[in-house]
């Protein structure tokens, strides 16, 4: 079941979760575990610090290979977290047979189908490369010290601005989607 909350809890939700997620990347790194932390925390998650262990290497594109966003990564994580499955023999999806009358597809499938669209307009693709190339017009080798020092230097504020904004699509989307 989708959690009920007043308009004005909503909003409440999304900025703190928008600021907290921004103040953890800005202040730690991490893009996927800034994320998963946040929404971890707003939504009182299970997994504890073994699930942000687990997202410990997702960062700069996944070991900084510019590949899968990872914001996008600990976003999807926490997802799994507020609606998926425990147990192998449990339904994929929450809610299996609510079906989208568009997609006839289940609905909370179609729900996160939406959130990773979002995210993908907003960084301009699903990569870290994507989102390099929409906030700065270049992408950089992050593998190379000295490209992935020249990222660093650039990146604290914008790449914290936009962890925020995927943090807050996400806890919109936790709104919006069956709970198990």
């Amino acid at each position: 079941m989708a959690e009920k909350v007043s308009p004005e809890e909503k909003q409440e939700i999304l900025e703190r979760v928008e600021q907290k997620a921004a103040s953890y990347m800005y202040e730690y790194k991490g893009c996927g575990q800034a994320v998963l932390l946040a929404l971890q925390q707003e939504f009182d998650l299970p997994g504890g610090s073994a699930v942000i262990k687990s997202a410990s290497y997702l960062g700069r594109g996944i070991a900084r290979s510019g590949d899968a966003c990872a914001a996008l990564l600990g976003a999807i994580m926490a997802l799994g977290l507020a609606s998926g499955r425990e147990n192998m023999e449990d339904p994929t999806y929450p809610e299996p047979k609510v079906i989208d009358e568009a997609s006839k597809l289940p609905k909370s499938l179609v729900q996160v189908r939406g959130f990773y669209q979002k995210c993908a307009e907003l960084i301009g693709g699903t990569t870290c490369r994507d989102c390099q190339l929409k906030m700065f017009g270049e992408t950089f080798d992050l593998g190379k010290p000295s490209e992935n020092d020249e990222f660093s230097k650039l990146s604290d504020t914008k790449c914290s601005e936009v962890v925020g904004k995927i943090a807050r699509l996400a806890a919109e989307t936790i709104l919006e989607m069956p709970r198990r």
